[in-house]
């Protein structure tokens, strides 16, 4: 039987001080090591709030917001399709049209758009929700360089909406997306992976706001013509039209001047030979209530019922019966005056 003995390494113990050296080494390797390449991708930088200011009940209001994003390649020259999705705001839901709120019951229409001609509604994701598409290409040349680009959203408030005056309406947007996909041959043709693209996406969020003014306006003043008249042995009348246009609650008042060519308060009409004709205007069919220009005592007053509903005021004219005037066209020039 024979023994046989395993050789064995002696045993050796390093000290802190031996360890030190290497582990210093070692940190050192790591400290300059190649930092790894960041991945292809865009990333949003700020986003400005969709405010209208006032609300202009006779047209479109319109304004104009951006959204700041930054694309980066890698080694090579990166050619990115990047996509706008926007979501239906809250807390009214709805893209066609998108609503903003008071908080007490009004809605106020608005949409945002992808084109400055306010034609191309940015739709919701995903697809856009049928809506076109809102894309754009980017290209970024190679090295993990970095492009900043500005993307445009164009507002808009449609005219002629009733709406309670001296509001403030808002909307809240969130989980807009900005998606894109990249490729290092060619644009991709879409931002959701088709060809060899590969795909990310960002969200961000909108605040949008508008005011209602309490304007209101004259929209329509017909003129008052008595016709042809032989003698003035009777009374002649006619009536004419106002239109009042005022936001839903807003007071208002209408007043009449006496013209151009009054006798202290009798209306007159003149020639061009510097001859009158008397006439009077009236509030009531029966002509008893004359329209005269004194807020509260011979005006006529009422109360907007929204942009869509325009007020109408008839004036009653009469030419009383007087002597005959010389032969001519007699006219005079009346000031409206609408105080709210």
């Amino acid at each position: 039987m024979k023994n046989i003995l395993t050789p064995r390494l002696p045993r050796q113990r390093l000290t802190l001080a031996q360890l030190l050296p290497a582990l210093f080494l070692c940190l050192l390797a790591l400290l300059f090591a190649p930092a790894p390449a960041q991945a292809q991708s865009c990333f949003i930088g700020t986003t400005t709030a969709i405010n209208f200011g006032t609300v202009s009940p006779d047209a479109n209001t319109d304004t104009q917001s951006s959204l700041s994003y930054t694309c980066q390649s890698n080694a090579s020259t990166t050619y990115f399709r990047v996509c706008m999705y926007i979501p239906e705001g809250s807390p009214l839901s709805g893209i066609n049209p998108r609503r903003m709120t008071n908080y007490n019951g009004a809605e106020m229409a608005y949409n945002l758009y992808s084109d400055a001609a306010r034609t191309q509604i940015i739709g919701p994701p995903p697809g856009g929700g049928g809506f076109p598409l809102y894309t754009f290409t980017v290209v970024v040349p190679g090295g993990y360089t970095q492009q900043q680009n500005t993307a445009q959203i164009y507002g808009r408030v449609p005219s002629g909406q009733s709406l309670p005056a001296g509001n403030t309406f808002q909307s809240q947007i969130s989980g807009g997306t900005l998606a894109w996909g990249w490729s290092n041959t060619t644009y991709p043709p879409d931002c959701n992976g088709g060809g060899s693209a590969v795909t990310g996406n960002t969200t961000f969020y909108q605040g949008v706001s508008a005011s209602v003014s309490n304007a209101c306006r004259i929209t329509l003043a017909t003129d008052l013509d008595f016709g042809n008249a032989g003698a003035l042995s009777s009374n002649r009348d006619q009536a004419s039209t106002i239109m009042v246009r005022c936001p839903t609650g807003t007071n208002w008042r209408l007043g009449l001047s006496n013209g151009v060519n009054p006798n202290g308060t009798v209306r007159r009409m003149r020639s061009a030979t510097g001859n009158y004709v008397t006439y009077e205007l009236y509030r009531d069919s029966a002509r008893t209530q004359r329209w005269g220009n004194t807020l509260g005592t011979d005006t006529s007053s009422g109360m907007g019922v929204g942009e869509g509903s325009p007020v109408s005021q008839t004036v009653y004219g009469r030419v009383p019966a007087q002597a005959a005037a010389p032969t001519g066209a007699y006219s005079d020039t009346i000031t409206v005056t609408l105080t709210y």
